[in-house]
């Protein structure tokens, strides 16, 4: 499976409330850097995006770019924080048929309120 099916599939899944589905793309050392949190596992990255996922609405993709192990994603994150609306971009890279790196950008500010 290609970078595009892979990271569009992961995408759909945890965008459409199936983490479970989403953790089949995630490669078992990921590399998670985000505005809030860092993981160096899966597992324990999925435990963050559960919770998170429950928090959204909805999500609205802007664009979307592809290159053979790399993608980005640039979309608005409609959550039932205070926080609103996110303007989200996530940066990934694809080895072997599997999401081994996430970056993930956006203004942490009003989220950060919540966590006190």
């Amino acid at each position: 499976m290609g970078t595009k099916q892979v990271v569009t599939n992961y995408h759909n899944a945890w965008t459409g409330g199936d983490v479970k589905a989403a953790r089949v793309y995630l490669a078992d050392d990921l590399d998670f850097q985000g505005s809030i949190d860092t993981f160096h596992r899966a597992d324990d990255f999925i435990v963050a995006l559960t919770m998170f996922q429950k928090m959204v609405r909805g999500i609205n993709l802007i664009q979307s770019f592809f290159s053979e192990s790399g993608a980005a994603l640039l979309y608005d994150c409609d959550t039932m924080s205070p926080a609103g609306v996110i303007r989200t971009a996530e940066f990934f890279t694809v080895i072997n048929g599997k999401i081994k790196s996430i970056q993930l950008i956006f203004d942490a500010t009003e989220l950060r309120k919540l966590m006190g």
